[in-house]
């Protein structure tokens, strides 16, 4: 039992800290250094906000994408910016080393010639309905909901029935001479 309590703890202690550390990259990425996307080696997470990839990919799914892919060809799906600057995820129907045609699985005609070097991404997988995971978490007290509640599960799992801290046995003997020391520091005076 203390064997999987320690597990557990660590387990959600890394969980908690991803979380907070994840977080703080996101609003240091795009708040302050006012970046489109925020990558973890290569990687970023994007919302789905229209259906131009049905059935492939829904309408509120999240999909990652690989940043570091150089090389694209035909029937790749790709994340670009379109002329307006927003991201379009898409199939490339067509590729040379500078332009490509791409069009949504569910559309009827092909996307405007663009620009190879506005490529952003390859699709790597998706979420489904990925959306409403990352609105919740992106939601201030849903966030400090979670931390608040692994905080005290981790709070929960080092304490005993009494009350008492759950120390391993070098902690004890740790304690026991703190305890030990502050008596002798007492008959001193």
């Amino acid at each position: 039992m203390k064997i999987a309590r320690k597990i557990f703890f660590v387990i959600i202690s890394i969980i908690l800290v991803l979380l907070v550390a994840y977080n703080v990259y996101r609003v240091v990425s795009t708040k302050i250094l006012k970046k489109d996307i925020t990558t973890i080696n290569g990687y970023t997470v994007l919302e789905v906000v229209s259906g131009s990839m049905e059935p492939t990919i829904y309408k509120g799914d999240m999909i990652v994408i690989d940043t570091k892919v150089k090389e694209y060809h035909k029937g790749d799906i790709i994340t670009f910016y379109d002329s307006e600057g927003s991201f379009v995820t898409h199939r490339i129907v067509s590729i040379n080393e500078t332009e490509m045609i791409t069009k949504g699985d569910n559309n009827n005609t092909n996307d405007e010639a663009t620009s190879t070097s506005k490529i952003v991404g390859k699709y790597v997988f998706k979420i489904n309905k990925g959306q409403k995971i990352l609105s919740m978490l992106k939601n201030p007290i849903i966030a400090t909901l979670i931390l608040g509640n692994g905080v005290l599960l981790c709070i929960f799992l080092s304490i005993d029935n009494k009350g008492n801290l759950i120390l391993d046995e070098e902690e004890k003997e740790y304690e026991e001479f703190k305890e030990y020391l502050s008596k002798k520091e007492n008959k001193k005076w």
